[in-house]
């Protein structure tokens, strides 16, 4: 039984080559012949070879807890959650999207837009990017302004929006003070307002900004 069930284990654990070499070395029949004799120093080798496997075994351990920490492996085994920054690219805009930008790339968190080269149409690349992102992001700026006051947002914004809802996408959102339409987002709770050039209202909405991406796992 200690013979076979060694073979096996040296199989499972190491290869069958490896219980090869343990069958060359010692023979269920190497202890007995005949049923009676007993051969002590084939016994011997056989121990001997077992303490191997066993210290093999210790040290195979002791290099994987070595190799690994305990958080490394935690690391490696939590999803990377990639979000979809949707934002305009005009440059009156490009300060507003860069301070957003600048806190994901500080934080080292990747991140996928609808700027990059694709094969695929425009309005088809950005929907496939939101539809695989696991996080929709979104700035609004303000930009033509409305009689009776306030101002719209750029159009696509509002559609890549409805794009992330109808593929059920989580959302946090930056909206510019003063904007009127943001397709119902106001009842929502990650929505981060904000005001340009103005300190004390950027710093409140970076700091909503963080406690949302923690939220998300993201930090």
């Amino acid at each position: 039984m200690a013979y076979y069930g060694t073979e096996t284990l040296l199989t499972e654990l190491f290869s069958q080559e490896e219980a090869r070499k343990f069958c060359s070395i010692v023979s269920p029949k190497a202890a007995f012949v005949g049923g009676v004799v007993f051969r002590s120093r084939e016994l011997q080798d056989y121990e001997d070879h077992i303490s191997s496997c066993i210290t093999r075994l210790k040290l195979h351990r002791e290099t994987i807890q070595n190799f690994w920490e305990v958080d490394e492996l935690e690391t490696v085994a939590t999803p990377t959650i990639v979000p979809f920054v949707s934002m305009s690219f005009d440059k009156s805009d490009q300060d507003v999207n860069q301070y957003v930008i600048g806190i994901l790339e500080a934080l080292q968190i990747e991140f996928r837009t609808g700027e990059r080269y694709s094969k695929d149409s425009i309005p088809q690349k950005v929907e496939n990017r939101i539809r695989s992102s696991d996080l929709f992001i979104i700035i609004f700026v303000k930009r033509d302004k409305i009689e009776g006051g306030g101002y719209t947002t750029p159009p696509w914004l509002l559609k890549e929006l409805g794009i992330a809802h109808g593929a059920k996408k989580d959302v946090i959102a930056w909206v510019e003070r003063d904007i009127k339409d943001i397709a119902g987002l106001n009842y929502e709770k990650e929505v981060i307002y904000f005001k340009r050039n103005n300190v004390n209202e950027i710093e409140k909405a970076t700091i909503k900004f963080l406690e949302a991406l923690k939220e998300h796992e993201l930090i």
